[in-house]
């Protein structure tokens, strides 16, 4: 399932897609994420100290074994934002634990996610695997993939609030994203360079769409001066009282 967003060619096809039609993000960063996010993960999902069904843990002290199983069948609803890397990773985090999946794309993500749904079948039809084993709702409907939400076994939700609160007010175990885009803090102890240009890498990748983007930066006032003027070296701009405003209404 990893090589079916990491092989170059698909991560490039799913990346056009999803910028073409979200309107969101920037092309390049996509096929670094697709393929670097999901390589991080495969990572994880590989080391075999990450233990997901049978035993898990042994203690001979007090004589406890402990033995995990599958939940069934995960709901993954997905946001416009990632609609490619999301659906893959979550995809791969279910059949770790011997799940099958089903996706709920965003309105603007639903064809790229069709695209990944065919790649990662292509993958699956090679090892002999079901390719009901990953799945997606026949069609985009807000009303479905709640539903969808109370009927599985376990949901996970990346995106907007209200699908987050849906997911978490559905009745289901769930593990449900929280608030993303971290402020920083700059304190006195900060290597400034290497952190406003961190900072300024974060806030332009992918043009800031991603949840694991900075959103804001707090600095404190011994070292003020010195970071604003570092943001700037990276490509921050300082907006002046007028400019706020204007940033603001739009």
């Amino acid at each position: 399932v990893a090589w079916a967003i990491i092989k170059r060619e698909n991560a490039e096809e799913l990346a056009r897609l999803a910028v073409e039609d979200t309107g969101l993000g920037k092309y390049e960063d996509k096929v670094d994420k697709n393929r670097r996010k999901s390589l991080g993960t495969l990572r994880d999902l590989l080391d075999p100290t990450a233990r997901s069904v049978g035993v898990i843990d042994v203690d001979e002290e007090k004589g406890i074994t402990k033995i995990a199983k599958p939940v069934g069948v995960v709901a993954a609803v997905t946001p416009s934002t990632n609609p490619a890397a999301t659906p893959a990773n979550k995809t791969m985090m279910a059949l770790k634990g011997r799940n099958a999946i089903i996706i709920a794309p965003s309105p603007k993500g639903a064809s790229t996610c069709k695209l990944l749904l065919r790649y990662i079948h292509e993958e699956l039809a090679k090892v002999g695997a079901p390719l009901d084993l990953v799945q997606a709702l026949p069609r985009v409907d807000k009303e479905l993939a709640y539903e969808l939400m109370k009927q599985a076994d376990f949901v996970t939700v990346t995106g907007s609030a209200n699908n987050v609160r849906a997911g978490q007010t559905s009745g289901t175990p769930n593990a449900c994203v929280g608030a993303g885009n971290v402020v920083s803090v700059v304190d006195s102890t900060a290597e400034i360079e290497e952190t406003a240009r961190k900072i300024g890498t974060s806030k332009t990748f992918d043009y800031g769409t991603s949840c694991s983007n900075d959103n804001s930066v707090v600095i404190e006032a011994p070292v003020y001066e010195e970071m604003v003027e570092a943001l700037k070296r990276e490509g921050g701009y300082f907006c002046d009282a007028e400019e706020r405003t204007l940033l603001k209404e739009a």
